[in-house]
């Protein structure tokens, strides 16, 4: 009996970062607590905004329990993504006018700093830059594909920032840049998705941005039948 899995992505955007990361490599790592066996075969249906929805089969190749180190989940693999996904990816691209990115820091030269670097990781990027929170909450809305946010220039503003975005329908994903230990604890309490440090390694800055942008707005998981 095969497993059904339903995963919806935020946006178009988010739905081709994931692509390009994951899936046209022949995979996804579905994050849940269901105690699914390995070689169990499953039919994920992605939902993708302006797509419809499109099915592929796979196999759980892996899993990893909440006892061990990471997030609980499964490895999916999928066989043939290209032909099942191909007339999806060719209709986004055509329409695809580069991921929208805010970017709140209220020093300059980091803002300057961190601009070029997300270009670098991702040239379509389209960033939007803010001095302060007032500014990034003028332009904030739901077309907003991440929102990246230094804390520690204005710990009250930026934190103001986190949540104005996770009550935006449907939620922006987040991005909380501090070094400072209680202003990290105040940034998970506000909803922020991702950590990391001031400054932020490159590398490190590219692991979470293509991790915030291409992970889906909501999986869900039933037996089919």
């Amino acid at each position: 009996m095969p497993y059904a899995v339903q995963v919806e992505f935020r946006t178009a955007s988010s739905f081709l970062v994931a692509y390009s990361v994951n899936l046209s490599r022949g995979g996804l790592f579905i994050e849940t607590e269901v105690d699914i066996p390995t070689g169990s075969m499953m039919t994920i249906d992605f939902a993708v905004p302006g797509a419809g929805t499109t099915s592929i089969n796979g196999v759980v190749a892996w899993r990893r329990g909440i006892e061990d180190a990471g997030p609980p989940g499964l490895g999916i693999e999928f066989g043939e993504v290209a032909p099942a996904l191909g007339v999806t990816i060719d209709r986004l691209v055509v329409q695809f006018h580069g991921v929208q990115i805010l970017l709140l820091s209220g020093d300059r030269q980091d803002r300057t700093t961190l601009a070029r670097n997300i270009k670098s990781i991702i040239s379509t990027a389209e960033i939007t830059q803010a001095a302060d929170a007032n500014v990034a909450g003028s332009v904030l809305s739901s077309e907003i594909d991440v929102a990246i946010v230094d804390v520690d220039f204005d710990v009250d503003g930026g934190l103001a920032t986190i949540r104005a975005a996770k009550e935006q329908d449907p939620p922006v994903p987040t991005i909380a840049i501090t070094s400072n230990a209680a202003y990290r604890e105040k940034a998970v309490i506000a909803g922020t998705d991702e950590l990391l440090p001031n400054p932020p390694p490159f590398a490190d800055l590219q692991i979470v941005l293509l991790r915030a942008l291409g992970k889906p707005m909501l999986v869900k998981l039933a037996n089919g039948s």
